[in-house]
């Protein structure tokens, strides 16, 4: 019954240009040029290492959590690793 009404009040075509990219930014305003983009600055070396830096030392925390998560799942013998084939029951 909703789905006839909107169908024969023709609100979907309606509402369709409001939905359009254009009518959603507004259509307007100053266009980008390649002068608003950002200008490097600074040495890229030193921001280069230091970001590096960063990255290494996340990488090294995150290798030291995971050794650490399973040395203790090991050690508290909540799972078994199976490193081994399982023994005979018989």
């Amino acid at each position: 019954m909703l789905v006839k009404h909107i169908v024969k009040q023709g609100l979907l075509l309606k509402n369709a240009g409001a939905l359009s990219r254009a009518a959603y930014h507004g259509g307007h305003g100053p266009h980008s040029t390649m002068n608003d983009l950002p200008v490097p600055a600074g040495d890229w070396k030193e921001q280069h290492s230091q970001k590096n830096a960063k990255y290494n030392a996340a990488l090294i925390t995150g290798i030291l959590v995971l050794a650490g998560t399973i040395g203790f799942v090991k050690s508290s013998g909540i799972i078994h690793f199976n490193y081994y084939a399982p023994k005979s029951l018989d």
